[in-house]
């Protein structure tokens, strides 16, 4: 996510303020990082988002939840020099602390691209897969058979994030097919609510999205009927993000994550949250 330099200052000023209070996540955090390295292992600041739910989010209570976080904590139990210590903050604060190494990990249903790749480790075992999905009015998804089709039948599209993957996919997409679309449309800080509400008045006709955010569930408490396209635009894995200088920290979560693949807990823990096996698309 690019930020304006004011707009970095600010959430870096905040950020301090997190370190000092938020970040002791749980209760003093020099209190906790002490009683950790007691234990024989390094505290590791980990952070995941506030507000996305099913992947990560935190309760009007301060408790967190998500898929990604119980991933984390299974993880956790498997680091043999570290110990995760997990807070959720809104999305800018995580880029902010990661970029600065305020925070060493973070987890947000990362896609790989080469500008992650330049600025922090990718442990090379996923801890999710993405599909980036077609969204429809209920009863118009039999019309498409995937994205071509949306396309060739000029439908609308719900703007992208401009910074976010989905965005550059569809962008990679577009070149490759020739540029059948004239301009993808993008609008900042536009609301999954905002996008849903879009495509249900009729304004916008697909709205497309990954499909680990929760999009069918937002949709049926806001009271929206929509369906999904069979075919996938694309199939990604998505990954936990470390900070450049943390080689050892990043072989241990990729041992642990390649461990709890193989053992079907990334696989059920994936049924409870998604209701579906997010990896078995997947080609290794």
């Amino acid at each position: 996510m690019k930020l304006s330099v004011w707009k970095k200052a600010a959430i870096l000023g905040a950020a301090v303020v997190l370190t000092a209070g938020v970040f002791a996540g749980c209760g003093n955090s020099q209190q906790a990082e002490s009683a950790k390295s007691a234990n024989g292992k390094t505290p590791v600041k980990t952070l995941i988002s506030s507000n996305e739910p099913p992947l990560n989010w935190k309760d009007e209570d301060g408790k967190l939840h998500g898929y990604e976080y119980e991933i984390l904590l299974e993880v956790n139990k498997k680091l043999k020099d570290y110990t995760l210590d997990i807070d959720a903050v809104p999305d800018e604060t995580v880029d902010v602390m990661m970029e600065s190494g305020e925070a060493k990990v973070a987890a947000g249903g990362y896609y790989s691209n080469k500008q992650r790749q330049e600025q922090f480790l990718l442990p090379e075992n996923p801890i999710g897969a993405s599909s980036l999905m077609i969204y429809v009015r209920k009863g118009e998804a039999s019309k498409y058979s995937n994205l071509e089709d949306v396309v060739n039948a000029h439908l609308k599209l719900v703007p992208f994030s401009p910074n976010g993957g989905a965005f550059r996919i569809m962008t990679e997409w577009n070149n490759a097919h020739g540029n059948p679309l004239p301009e993808i449309p993008v609008q900042a800080d536009f609301s999954q609510t905002e996008r849903l509400k879009g495509l249900a008045s009729g304004q916008f006709d697909a709205l497309i999205t990954p499909n680990n955010l929760g999009v069918l569930d937002h949709a049926a408490k806001l009271g929206i009927e929509i369906e999904t396209v069979k075919e996938p635009v694309k199939v990604n894995k998505t990954y936990v993000l470390v900070n450049k200088n943390e080689e050892k920290l990043a072989q241990e979560i990729n041992e642990a994550l390649g461990e709890l693949r193989q053992d079907g807990t990334l696989a059920k823990i994936s049924e409870k949250y998604y209701k579906d096996d997010l990896f078995k698309l997947l080609k290794d």
